[in-house]
């Protein structure tokens, strides 16, 4: 891509001293202003159920079975906030069985057959049959495609691309892209459970190495996987979807993933784990979905709720409380709710609609989810 794009521009900016101290004092000062850091899961609760077998390989199904609610309070555990640049620890508390390594490393095939506006890392234009790969459809372990782990070195470094070994190679099918922004002070690879969970479904991942609250590293991986796109000797050559990209994040991370879904065109959703800005008006000029799961005895609760609650919201919001979750719930007890949630945004399967917000879906207050939502009498999906 050319590089006088003007999200080219902002994104490829390097961090400057500032705003890395900036990030420093606000990680600081989290415990008495509510800004969320990271953190471990602090007691968050084990989101439970049956777990069947994924779907065959490369089987990509619309609806899919839904797994038995279920589920106990974890183990206990606290709730650290860590420090300036301190590490986060990453001990779920209850934590949710991520499941087997799934499958063979079977080629996806096309699926989904679904329509996407323009092609690839375009900018639009006419539909085309685009076919979005997804594998398996049970959300509460790993599907059936092997995957990879590399390290990224665009943007200073310390990133990392989590997708598919085997990219599928199916002239009209590509894979759904997702950026994921962790936690203050926690390095992208202490989520590889949710990561490689998503992976071995059919989504490529970048997770940047660190979240600073704007949307510079996150634009930046787009970027990148741009450049992939467009690349011949790229294995992700022309099988990327780009122009509908999902952020998700763990507390800074969703400060990340709310700055991006801003600035960022190529974006249609966001999703927040365990996150909400200081102002409480971050969502009020967002008008794409925005999904936000916080843990009962959180430290980002005031912030999640705020966000919600700004009357001048106008953009679709869903909004869940994990009862007995802390502060690490979203990306760990959660995790079946992010895959969920990107797999109906970004794959475009729309049954899952209900779980979010159909009169006893799973994320609906069923269970241990307490929900909310507003805004969405208008929306329609990007296949809709």
């Amino acid at each position: 891509m050319e590089d006088s794009k003007p999200h080219r521009a902002r994104a490829k900016r390097v961090i400057g001293g500032s705003l890395i101290l900036a990030f420093l004092v606000a990680c600081s000062s989290a415990e008495t202003s509510g800004l969320p850091g990271g953190g471990g899961s602090g007691g968050a609760v084990s989101a439970g159920g049956t777990v069947g077998q994924p779907g065959a390989g490369g089987v990509i199904a619309s609806a899919g079975g839904q797994p038995a609610q279920g589920g106990a309070p974890g183990a206990g555990g606290t709730i650290e906030q860590p420090g300036a640049g301190g590490s986060e620890p990453t001990g779920s508390g209850g934590e949710e069985a991520s499941g087997g390594s799934g499958g063979s490393e079977t080629q996806p095939g096309a699926g989904g057959a679904e329509t996407e506006p323009g092609s690839g890392g375009g900018s639009g234009g006419g539909v085309s049959d685009i076919k979005v790969v997804l594998a398996g459809d049970n959300i509460d372990q790993n599907g059936p495609l092997a995957t990879t782990v590399e390290d990224l070195s665009f943007s200073g470094g310390g990133h990392i691309l989590v997708r598919p070994t085997n990219i599928t190679n199916e002239p009209n099918a590509k894979h759904p892209v997702a950026i994921w922004g962790p936690g203050g002070g926690t390095p992208p690879r202490d989520y590889l459970q949710l990561l490689t969970r998503m992976a071995s479904q059919g989504f490529v991942i970048v997770g940047i190495r660190e979240s600073t609250g704007d949307a510079v590293l996150m634009s930046a991986a787009i970027d990148w996987l741009e450049d992939q796109n467009e690349d011949p000797n790229s294995p992700m050559y022309d099988r990327l979807i780009l122009n509908r990209v999902g952020v998700f994040g763990h507390s800074m991370g969703g400060l990340s993933s709310e700055a991006t879904a801003l600035v960022d065109k190529r974006v249609t959703t966001a999703l927040l784990d365990n996150s909400g800005s200081f102002s409480h008006d971050a969502l009020v000029n967002i008008t794409m979905p925005v999904g936000i799961i916080y843990g009962e005895t959180g430290q980002e609760a005031p912030n999640a709720e705020g966000d919600y609650n700004n009357p001048g919201n106008k953009g679709p919001v869903w909004i869940s409380k994990m009862k007995g979750g802390g502060h690490g719930s979203g990306p760990w007890d959660g995790a079946s709710a992010n895959v969920a949630w990107m797999r109906w945004h970004i794959g475009g399967e729309n049954s899952r609609k209900n779980d979010f917000l159909g009169q006893g879906g799973r994320f609906n207050n069923t269970g241990i989810w307490e929900t909310k939502f507003k805004n969405w009498d208008g929306f329609k999906n990007w296949n809709e």
